[in-house]
């Protein structure tokens, strides 16, 4: 059996972390869908502009291009089947199974598996009036795996995501505080600062390879990823922090990926967070509203309420805030977006955001763009791709119509 991972036209629901990334590739919890089922290599099918910046993400796995089998099992991005479910329907030589109109899994005949192909990488919607294949209706989801539907699933179960992934091998140096009974995990190559202290009382801690612990407080779960600095007095509960980071302050319940910098005081609280962000000395993220209410967010032209209390902001890759930056809850902030003041509405990707203090918001060029992520790549030793900077290139034109209806012109910027 091999595993095909598809992403349907979902994709837009999870924008703007889905703008630069396939859905195989959004972390849930520590692990994106690709690492939970652990291969050394996969199928993928994808949107056609991110080929080229997956394949370079995957150089062992097929991205698009690959022959048909009959032997394979597609498996939507964001759903993890139970492994009885899965082992019970690898039995069967031709299925579909649905929730509520979307693909879960499936095993398809060619014809059918050519036209499913063309859809995901033109990012069309699939109709399943055009499949022969029967299909399955899941009416209890819960027997089955599960489905992230909306950006807000990856946080409100981030937590017991984490306290499961975190079931490690206990290893801690001497010297260090630690309080409660979950297991923690410190690599031999990482150092950490006498004072600081690991709550496990809630779940688990990792930290990985060549990474630096300041003085600080640290609540489980939480997972610390390869030659990332926590800065000192920083507090870090209920969180995932990936790669070559550096991050101080206050970080509540967030993901944050690779490459991103939260170095000063401040509050990031229940966020999901791209790669390459910097996050401004001083910018504070509201999770809370004052009534105590639930939060909605914007998904295509349409508010939904989240039904959660406690909600913080969606940062898509390469954006950036200034100094003493406020955010409102449940806000999403667009690629390679820069954003001053009190945000108060979503900001689409490629836009200098200058409402919050007075100024007229302005599109970025996209020579700018890519000018200001080599320095910031640069920085860490890191040459932009070809692949990457046709990519950044692809997506100013994917959202150009989002920064129409906001209303944003090509413009210079200025500060008043």
């Amino acid at each position: 059996m091999g595993i095909v991972l598809f992403e349907d036209t979902s994709w837009k629901n999870f924008v703007p972390l889905s703008y630069t990334r396939s859905l195989f590739d959004i972390k849930i919890g520590s692990l994106t869908t690709f690492e939970h089922f652990n291969m050394k290599s996969a199928k993928f099918l994808t949107r056609q502009y991110l080929e080229k910046v997956t394949t370079q993400r995957h150089p062992n796995c097929n991205v698009n291009k690959f022959e048909y089998n009959n032997d394979d099992i597609i498996i939507n991005s964001l759903f993890i089947p139970h492994k009885s479910f899965l082992k019970k329907w690898n039995a069967k030589k031709e299925f579909l199974i649905s929730f509520r109109g979307k693909i879960l899994m499936g095993r398809l005949k060619k014809s059918n598996f050519e036209y499913f192909h063309e859809s995901i990488v033109q990012h069309k919607e699939i109709r399943p009036n055009k499949l022969s294949t029967e299909i399955v209706d899941a009416n209890n989801l819960d027997k089955c795996g599960i489905l992230y539907s909306w950006p807000w699933d990856f946080i409100s179960h981030l937590r017991d995501v984490l306290y499961h992934q975190l079931r490690i091998n206990h290893k801690v140096p001497n010297g260090v505080k630690v309080i409660g009974k979950n297991p923690v995990y410190v690599d031999k190559t990482s150092k950490i600062d006498e004072g600081t202290v690991f709550d496990v009382s809630d779940g688990g801690i990792y930290i990985g390879p060549q990474s630096v612990i300041h003085q600080s407080s640290i609540y489980g779960p939480v997972y610390i990823g390869l030659s990332t600095q926590i800065k000192p007095y920083s507090i870090i509960k209920s969180s995932y922090i990936g790669n070559n980071c550096s991050i101080g302050g206050e970080i509540d319940s967030s993901i944050i990926l690779d490459y991103t910098n939260k170095s000063h005081l401040g509050y990031l609280g229940h966020c999901y967070v791209g790669e390459w962000v910097n996050i401004g000395a001083n910018t504070i993220t509201s999770d809370l509203k004052m009534t105590y209410g639930t939060i909605s967010m914007k998904i295509g032209n349409e508010k939904r309420d989240t039904n959660t209390i406690k909600l913080g902001s969606f940062f898509g890759d390469m954006a950036k805030t200034s100094i003493g930056t406020n955010i409102y809850c449940g806000m999403k902030i667009g690629v390679s977006s820069h954003i001053h003041g009190n945000i108060f509405n979503d900001v689409p990707s490629y836009v200098i955001y200058g409402q919050g203090v007075g100024s007229e918001n302005a599109e970025m060029d996209i020579s700018s763009a890519i000018k200001f992520q080599k320095r910031m790549m640069s920085r860490r030793n890191v040459n932009m791709s070809l692949s990457y900077e046709s990519m950044m290139r692809e997506l100013f034109d994917v959202t150009r119509n989002e920064r129409k209806e906001y209303g944003v012109r090509s413009k210079r910027f200025t500060l008043r």
